[in-house]
């Protein structure tokens, strides 16, 4: 169904009449023609089709270079079959290390093998696990286990245990991955598709097939475009017509990458030529027009918004902030003529609910995010989609898949970039553990082909994150090369403890078992902590020199945050996720614009993540969509009275799998925390499973850290905000309610408007 018309597979072509009268561009606009579908003229062969997503993989004929690793058992080989045995344990085996593959590309996983004794076979992908009863042996018999895995699984290993028996041996005569499909049904319509990872929004058609607009060209006027194709060995010959005259034609065969493409339409300036899209193939093959847009290299009057966050910065390790150490040289100057929030907390203390949470100014209590596959309710409302409807080109960089399609972020992007495509530019021996000098070699070309037209531009990157390995040049600025080798052997025993996010968390007591020295360690980790941070400091200097270069800079809001911190055994503890102190969720929060904000400000006031989705939409003139739960800061900045409807507060689930060993006791309580100037209250609601105090209360005034726990001293003052948290809980539950998994209203109106009186949604409701 393509603009309410049924593309009927009976007919051999299909043509879709709609809308014939030219479609003007305002100045300084752009026309997106996919988003117009409806208002094309459409011929197209109706014959529906479909592509692999991804290549099948098939491992027999083991032998002793098999990629396999046993993690549990004795692997053994007879006659090209692979030989496991438990030796008092059900075995395990584990993928290739080399397979970083992304799991909901792949609908199933077949075993053929057999099992002398034992009950169940299992495999697991991260926390996916599936089970199969066992069938009776001796015969070789194919489990087929399919896979249900809607957002993307980057890196995880496969692991497969053939029995649970513990002393009787398994053999397994093949393993092989079945790529999912990905369908085009109708005649012509569209599709959001990737190429390793580079996902664009897409006009399909199957060929042969023209797309046809009238549309009126201004002044300066370019056509810009991607083109792909789906399958090896069925190329697609893409032409595009002005009138009847060709403008543009190539061939394209190569169904890994996108071909960029852009044509001058200035000779047709003030004219409302017919503009045709037109596919040459065998009958049926797909062609693919990605992000087709018009816009004109006249001045822009609609600023552009460059969002970039550095993932697991803790905004006390940033000159910016006040730091000892010069970590921000740049942060730090482009802060003295900007707007610099001085006490902004993240929603939660790891990436994926707090990005999920400034994205959609939502509390992670009302999105629901806990664990690694939740993905944002359809009810949200994401910052990408309000810019894009406002007529904003839209991009996201990712160094980090938890800021991508994993948490459901894709929505409202022409152009998403998964970590892979950061990862293809980056090198170990330029960039050892940091990314953000690839990203910006990914991301420059881009800045230059879009340079005409109004853009957000989403980047997020990990270089100050655990195993703190800086860039030559950048490390010698605050820790010594020569302990270099020791801090990474050290680090190296560590990371089968308590692991997290890539990340060790570890106690004094685990470094100590581990034979490390736990002060020495941590002045190592910090040290190379600092050196990334200021190696990413200086790749946003390179990142705002660029935008400088292409002349967009002063037409650029450039917004730089963090999404959360980092602990080094603060409150007993090392690494992010586990707690909600002062380490892990006080973050950066910068904006700068020389027009929009022309008066250099810090702000003492404490403010929250979720606020800078409507605090950017109030500075570009936009009304906020569907619920928000943060409140524009645009008062603060221009000096004016601000009244905060509901303190900062942050919140995080108990680790879906803490019963298990090897996670720190605070994993095992949902925690939320309540700020103001002068008080912070953290409460547990499940404080005897982690052995920790329900309640706790600082204040604020006495210093940065959650040093002091004042709660014996101030029960009044514990108590009134106690009552104010629990309230604040059983509101956040109504509004999880009201966006649903499926993004319906559940509430009544009137208890919908109950909760927006009373601070805790903004807004509107989704329809």
């Amino acid at each position: 169904m393509v603009g309410g018309v049924d593309f009927s597979p009976r007919r051999a072509l299909v043509r879709l009449l709609c809308v014939s009268a030219a479609i003007v561009l305002a100045r300084g606009e752009l026309f997106r023609f996919d988003d117009n579908l409806k208002t094309a003229v459409v011929t197209a062969a109706a014959t529906p089709s479909a592509s692999r997503l991804a290549e099948p993989m098939l491992w027999n004929s083991f032998d002793r270079n098999t990629p396999w690793q046993s993690v549990r058992g004795r692997l053994g080989f007879r006659n090209g079959d692979l030989v496991l045995e438990g030796q008092g344990g059900s075995p395990v085996i584990l993928s290739p290390k080399d397979l970083n593959i992304d799991w909901s590309r792949y609908e199933s996983v077949q075993i053929r093998m057999q099992a002398e004794s034992g009950s169940l076979v299992q495999i697991r992908i991260g926390d996916y696990e599936l089970k199969q009863k066992l069938l009776p042996g001796p015969n070789f018999h194919v489990y087929r286990f399919d896979l249900h895995l809607e957002m993307p699984t980057y890196g995880r290993p496969l692991a497969i245990m053939p029995t649970d028996s513990a002393d009787r041996p398994a053999v397994i005569d093949f393993i092989e991955l079945a790529p999912r499909q990905i369908r085009f049904p109708a005649a012509a319509g569209r599709q959001t598709i990737g190429k390793r990872d580079d996902y664009r929004n897409v006009l399909y058609t199957h060929s042969p097939s023209t797309i046809a607009y009238t549309v009126a060209v201004p002044k300066a006027a370019r056509l810009k475009f991607s083109l792909g194709v789906m399958d090896k060995n069925k190329p697609v010959r893409f032409r595009v017509l002005a009138g009847r005259t060709e403008v543009f034609a190539k061939t394209v065969s190569d169904p890994d990458a996108w071909e960029e493409a852009v044509v001058d339409l200035s000779a047709y300036a003030g004219a409302s030529p017919r503009l045709t899209f037109q596919t040459e193939a065998a009958k049926g093959v797909v062609g693919l027009w990605a992000n087709p847009l018009m816009t004109t290299a006249a001045h822009q009057r609609r600023p552009n918004v460059l969002l970039y966050m550095i993932d697991t910065l803790r905004s006390d390790h940033t000159s910016l902030y006040g730091y000892h150490r010069d970590t921000t040289p740049f942060l730090k100057k482009l802060g003295a003529a900007g707007v610099v929030f001085g006490d902004a907390h993240a929603q939660s203390s790891w990436t994926k609910p707090s990005v999920a949470s400034m994205m959609t100014s939502l509390h992670t209590f009302a999105h629901g995010i806990e664990r690694d596959i939740d993905t944002i309710p359809k009810g949200a409302t994401t910052l990408s989609d309000q810019l894009r409807g406002a007529g904003y080109v839209s991009a996201s960089l990712i160094a980090n898949p938890f800021a991508g399609r994993t948490t459901g972020l894709e929505r409202g992007f022409d152009y998403l970039l998964e970590y892979p495509v950061v990862q293809r530019q980056r090198t170990d021996a330029a960039d050892r553990g940091t990314d953000s000098a690839a990203m910006n070699r990914v991301i420059f070309p881009w800045l230059e082909q879009h340079r005409d037209e109004p853009f957000f531009l989403y980047m997020h990157s990990t270089d100050p994150h655990a195993p703190y390995r800086p860039p030559a040049g950048f490390e010698e600025q605050f820790a010594s090369a020569a302990e270099t080798a020791a801090f990474d052997r050290d680090y190296a025993k560590l990371r089968g403890a308590r692991q997290y996010g890539g990340a060790a968390v570890v106690s004094r007591a685990d470094l100590a078992a581990a034979g490390v020295n736990a002060d020495r360690w941590v002045r190592q980790a910090i040290d190379r902590y600092d050196a990334e941070i200021r190696h990413n400091d200086h790749a946003i200097e390179a990142l705002v020199g660029k935008l400088r270069q292409i002349g967009v800079l002063d037409n650029t809001v450039v917004i730089v945050v963090s999404d959360h911190g980092e602990e080094f055994l603060d409150h007993g503890w090392t690494a992010h996720g586990h707690s909600l102190y002062q380490e892990l969720t006080s973050v950066v929060f910068l904006l700068w614009n020389p027009k929009l904000l022309p008066s250099a400000r810090r702000i003492a006031e404490p403010v929250q993540l979720i606020d800078l989705a409507p605090t950017l939409l109030d500075l570009l003139g936009i009304k906020p969509a569907g619920i928000t739960q943060g409140q524009s800061l645009v008062p603060l900045i221009q000096g004016r009275t601000f009244t905060r409807k509901v303190p900062v507060m942050m919140s995080r689930f108990a680790h879906p799998t803490a019963k298990s060993t090897g996670f720190v006791p605070e994993n095992r309580t949902g925690t939320v925390a309540r700020l103001d100037g002068t008080w912070k209250l953290i409460y547990r609601d499940q404080p005897e499973l982690a052995g920790l105090s329900p309640v706790e209360l600082y204040d604020r005034r006495e210093g940065w850290s959650d040093a002091t726990n004042v709660v014996g001293q101030q029960s009044q003052m514990a108590a009134k905000h106690l009552a104010e948290v629990k309230q604040w809980i059983e509101a956040q539950k109504q509004v999880r309610a009201l966006l649903g998994p499926a993004g319906k209203t559940r509430m009544d109106p009137q208890t919908i408007e109950r909760l927006r009186s009373l601070g805790y949604i903004g807004g509107a409701a989704p329809r």
